[in-house]
């Protein structure tokens, strides 16, 4: 099964986490929390880069830390992310500077630690829009947007077709059930809720558009060297000429990837289908929450 056919179980999670926030909001933060662990342990922890595994331990804590502390306090504002970002950016930095492995390494582990702490701790954004006024009326548009996008992934046709067709849909379904639904309208502008799911949408896609990307850069080492000298086997004039005199273009990249004293980066095919899973929950969290707080009131 392609793992794009996977992406409908992203869209299951959209609809289980829109009912969950129209229940209660303690079972919205666990299903959030749900979203949290899969991409801490599917995606950071599976990656295979220098300090994945204490990296997404530590991204983990530091996301649901902050999420317990959003759902208790049932503030919409994202000063207990700050406070919990900040110190655990700021640990993670001083552990990394320990680091005595060569720069190299030092410089994928700190991006990655960094990139993770930020990236799991970004689904409270969710939390934090649900205590707004209309939060459950918003979240529930902004996860239209993306169960749609999702469900659009498994269709056979090409990527940017789906991903198009997935927004269009969001949109118009949007537009019906404010249309047909009053208590909807009341609470959110027909405008602003078209607005929120399309976007929603569009960063859904983006997801699911970085996980093809990781995708085609998924294998074992030296297969992307591989790759590219099948698709030229007789290589072209120029390169031929640089390999006669001395130096190759593949001699020159492959200097510039190991300068710095790492080896090349290759992407774990495991971390695909959790990326098609909880990537779009990440994407979409931030521009939900700035599109509710600028249209909804």
């Amino acid at each position: 099964m392609p793992s794009s056919r996977r992406s409908i179980i992203a869209a299951v999670l959209a609809g289980v986490l829109a009912l969950a926030s129209a229940s209660s909001p303690v079972l919205f933060a666990a299903g959030l929390a749900v979203v949290q662990v899969v991409f801490a342990l599917g995606v950071v922890r599976a990656s295979g880069l220098p300090s994945a595994r204490p990296a997404a331990w530590l991204a983990l804590i530091a996301g649901v830390g902050a999420l317990v502390w959003v759902e208790r306090s049932g503030t919409p504002e994202l000063v207990p992310v700050a406070a919990v970002l900040g110190p655990t950016v700021l640990i993670a930095i001083v552990v990394q500077l320990l680091r005595r492995d060569g720069r190299g390494e030092l410089n994928r582990a700190l991006s990655l630690v960094v990139a993770a702490c930020v990236l799991v701790t970004l689904p409270v954004i969710w939390v934090a829009l649900h205590a707004t006024s209309a939060g459950v009326h918003t979240v529930g548009f902004a996860l239209l947007g993306v169960g749609v996008v999702a469900l659009a992934e498994a269709l056979p046709a090409s990527r940017a077709l789906r991903r198009v067709l997935g927004v269009v849909v969001a949109s118009s379904a949007t537009a019906v059930l404010v249309t047909v639904l009053e208590s909807m309208e009341s609470a959110v502008p027909a405008v602003s809720a078209v607005v929120i799911a399309a976007f929603s949408g569009v960063m859904t896609g983006v997801a699911f558009a970085m996980a093809d990307r990781l995708a085609g850069e998924s294998g074992p080492a030296g297969s992307a060297g591989a790759t590219s000298q099948a698709s030229n086997p007789d290589g072209d004039a120029e390169h031929q000429q640089a390999t006669r005199g001395g130096t190759s273009t593949d001699t020159r990249v492959a200097t510039d990837v190991h300068a710095d004293g790492a080896g090349p980066i290759t992407v774990n095919p495991a971390t695909i289908v959790p990326m098609r899973i909880a990537g779009p929950f990440v994407a979409a969290a931030p521009t939900a929450y700035v599109l509710g707080q600028l249209l909804v009131r």
